[in-house]
């Protein structure tokens, strides 16, 4: 009899032993011929079901105790975006049967994970696919794998840590019984390619209720080492591992094949079990005869124990900030006092956020806290907007000043990173509200330090500030994810200051952090800014941890800086760089009407055309290169690509021969057959940036239609995106069939599956990133000897 994988017996397995997983589907069902044309490997579960199972026994025989199902693409949106939605329950039904009877072949126990992955296009605001959209493409189809009985989920290859947080929602509100294994994907640098960093992703997931957390693809087993330490280091779950088998090559006889052999492939996974890994698999390029050598030679080895270090940080997708040595939370978006911020809060306009929010960044400010003021007269979708908008606009993380909890949730259902939860009553039953929110969504809780009233002396406070830290813990919330709020009163209203102070010394010696909201000090008094630097000071000599405050009081923060320095909680400066160029610093900051008025300014001594040359370029090129250099992010990209398009439109507005604008015409596609578009938006991104003007014809192209789109648009240049391997050898039929026609326009093909060696076998240039590209469509158009 079959035993039955519980989450408990889950976890009690991965202590026992190191497990393995399978190997690729994609690339080893393309190995073996059995994919034609732009179907999806998924349909093979319809169509040809046999050579599913073929492959899954040679799994099973290779010694799995994982297998996958073959459904990684079998999501209804991306196969509505193939044409084949009419197989989506049949494909995934198919899928888990056929891996269910592989298994049965197994002289051990194999368990059936069922494989979900990305939808293939970004979620808003990288994107136009909103949130909610997602979650329900993702839960249909857990659901679905699920009642067909897997044992498991696994999420993997995402690359986007918002898309995968929503997975991981959706594969939780179909069970709270079934283990959950999370698996992001990341470039050489531990980013991945939206701008989440390793660090922040674990430090998200490691709250969240899933029971174990991975990396796969994109990196070959020798690049991901330095990945695998620092999930090591500071995953609190158990961690997964899947590496590429190298980078893929054509072949004599026209196959594509991979370099990295079963045994260079086991080195480095044995490395991965000295590092602590618990399942260990494969990804793009492995097949079963690395699977069979990797479990012979791990055998039955024991994980190592981890010396697990704590991330005691507040994050947004691609900024994170440490708690300690002293946080600053910035108060002023903050409507409760602010009938015109209401207002446009309430019209669902939010310039006026947005621009408190850059503000109070510039100032120092490390989180932002939002406070809409009167909620009564709010939707859900007025949280929703705002928090798509921050995230858009802004870097840094956010606290969560919401009160009414259906929109505390909306907001957290939104909200991409490890957010500060400002607050709650130490009453039972909110805190329990809390205590499922963050378990769901994770981050760190405000508790104020009262009940239904306000204790009136220091120790009230303490003792019931202590037992809700301590409720919450008995809960599972440790107390490095609690911040008490010691309460600051009116000084004005004859309250006792002393008596917070003493209640952060209290707590601080029990190891417990404080925050306060340090403006409530000096509420209804004159000099406001005097009296609230002093009592900031005399807080922090008391033990304060953290405080919401106006980082524009140059008093304020002047005296926090100098009490820092002096009990030695100075932190390290994590400003950006790259921002000396002034437009730069205004297309970065989305700055519309600051960067129109920049760059009309030089009408006076320049032509439109030698504004967009060697004015608006120049900027986007340096914007480029800060994104290349990872010194912003593609929220940052976007942004300010966004910013700058209505400028370019202006300016070519006054200018007769637009032609002359422009350094060169350039089509992109994604190759037939895939659908994936992140990477071809960012290169569109960046070569518009550049100068260039960019005609993206979209996703799953095939030949034919890059052929007649050529004859009409006559372009420069054509880019080539292939993320997947079994789509990489569209890029050759391109080529070919351009040439075929006649049709000699120089070729540039890029993506996750593609390398400089497969580049040049199917007759095109090679671009690793964006910013290659650039360089290489300048290169090939003489760009530099011409200007």
């Amino acid at each position: 009899m079959l035993e039955r994988l519980t989450r408990k017996r889950f976890v009690e397995l991965l202590s026992e032993r190191v497990f393995f997983l399978d190997g690729a589907y994609g690339t080893e069902l393309f190995k073996r011929g059995y994919i034609k044309g732009r179907e999806p490997i998924e349909l093979l579960n319809v169509i040809n079901p046999e050579a599913v199972l073929t492959l899954q026994n040679d799994y099973v025989n290779a010694g799995v105790d994982f297998l996958l199902t073959n459904t990684f693409s079998a999501n209804r949106h991306k196969l509505i975006k193939l044409g084949y939605e009419k197989y989506f329950d049949e494909i995934n039904r198919n899928a888990v049967r056929i891996a269910k009877e592989a298994a049965k072949n197994s002289a051990k126990q194999v368990y059936i994970l069922g494989d979900v992955s990305s939808v293939g296009e970004m979620v808003q605001p990288l994107g136009e696919l909103k949130s909610k959209y997602v979650y329900d493409i993702f839960r249909e189809q857990i659901a679905l794998l699920i009642e067909s009985g897997v044992d498991g989920i696994i999420i993997e290859t995402m690359s986007d840590l918002k898309e995968l947080k929503l997975a991981y929602l959706a594969t939780r509100d179909v069970s709270k019984e079934i283990p959950v294994i999370v698996s992001m994907t990341f470039e050489e640098n531990g980013v991945a390619v939206t701008g989440t960093s390793l660090e922040i992703y674990v430090s998200l997931f490691n709250d969240l209720d899933i029971d174990a957390i991975g990396i796969n693809c994109t990196l070959t087993p020798d690049k991901m080492l330095p990945l695998v330490k620092k999930l090591s280091l500071f995953s609190n779950k158990p961690i997964v591992v899947e590496p590429n088998a190298g980078k893929p090559v054509l072949s004599e006889d026209g196959k594509l094949t991979y370099r990295t052999k079963p045994e260079e492939f086991t080195i480095y996974i044995e490395d991965y079990v000295e590092l602590g890994a618990n399942v260990v698999g494969g990804c793009c390029g492995t097949g079963p005869e690395h699977i069979e050598y990797m479990v012979k030679h791990i055998g039955t080895k024991k994980p190592r124990q981890r010396k697990i270090e704590e991330m005691n940080v507040i994050s947004s997708r691609v900024h994170m900030v440490g708690i300690e040595p002293f946080l600053v939370v910035g108060e002023r978006i903050n409507a409760s006092a602010k009938k015109k911020l209401h207002g446009e809060i309430k019209e669902s306009r939010y310039n006026g956020v947005i621009k408190l929010a850059k503000d109070q960044e510039q100032e120092g400010a490390q989180v932002l806290d939002i406070n809409f003021g009167i909620e009564s007269v709010l939707t859900d979708e007025h949280f929703r907007n705002a928090i798509v908008e921050l995230d858009k606009n802004v870097s840094i993380p956010l606290s969560l000043d919401i009160q009414f909890n259906e929109f505390l949730e909306a907001a957290l259902f939104e909200y991409p990173g490890r957010p500060l939860i400002n607050s709650s009553k130490a009453l039972k039953e909110e805190l329990d509200k809390k205590i499922h929110l963050l378990k769901r969504y994770g981050g760190i809780l405000v508790v104020l330090a009262m009940g239904k009233e306000i204790p009136k002396t220091a120790k009230e406070r303490f003792e019931l500030a202590k037992q809700a830290v301590e409720y919450l813990e008995l809960n599972g919330i440790s107390r490095s994810r609690v911040f008490v709020d010691p309460l600051v009163l009116p000084i004005g209203a004859n309250q006792d200051y002393n008596i917070t102070l003493e209640t952060i010394s209290m707590l601080s010696k029990e190891g417990i952090r404080t925050i306060i909201g340090l403006s409530n000090f000096s509420f209804g008094m004159p000099n406001r800014e005097e009296l609230n630097a002093s009592f900031l000071a005399l807080a922090l000599h008391f033990g304060l941890s953290a405080a919401i405050l106006n980082t524009a009081e140059q008093t304020t923060t002047s005296i926090l800086r100098g009490m820092k320095r002096i009990l030695k909680k100075e932190s390290v400066n994590i400003s950006e760089d790259g921002k000396e160029n002034e437009l730069v610093r205004l297309l970065l900051n989305g700055n519309s009407t600051g960067a129109m008025s920049y760059v009309l300014s030089f009408l006076d001594t320049l032509t439109p055309v030698e504004i967009i040359q060697s004015i608006l370029s120049k900027a986007m090129e340096e914007i480029g290169n800060l994104y290349s250099e990872t010194k912003i992010f593609l929220p940052h990209l976007i942004l300010a690509s966004e910013t700058a398009k209505p400028i370019f439109s202006k300016l070519l507005s006054m200018v007769s021969d637009k032609e002359n604008t422009k350094l060169g015409r350039i089509i992109l596609a994604t190759v037939e057959g895939d659908i994936h578009d992140i990477g071809k938006k960012i290169v569109g991104t960046i070569l518009e940036s550049a100068g260039f003007e960019v005609i993206d014809i979209g996703k799953d192209v095939p030949a034919n239609v890059i052929l007649e789109k050529s004859k009409e648009l006559k372009p420069d240049i054509i880019g080539l995106s292939a993320m997947m391997t079994t789509t990489v050898v569209q890029v050759g039929y391109v080529v070919k069939t351009l040439k075929e026609h006649g049709i000699d326009i120089p070729v540039i093909s890029g993506g996750a599956s593609m390398n400089e060696e497969l580049a040049k076998r199917f007759g095109s240039h090679y671009a690793k990133d964006a910013q290659e590209a650039v360089r290489l469509c300048k290169s090939i158009l003489n760009i530099n000897a011409k200007h």
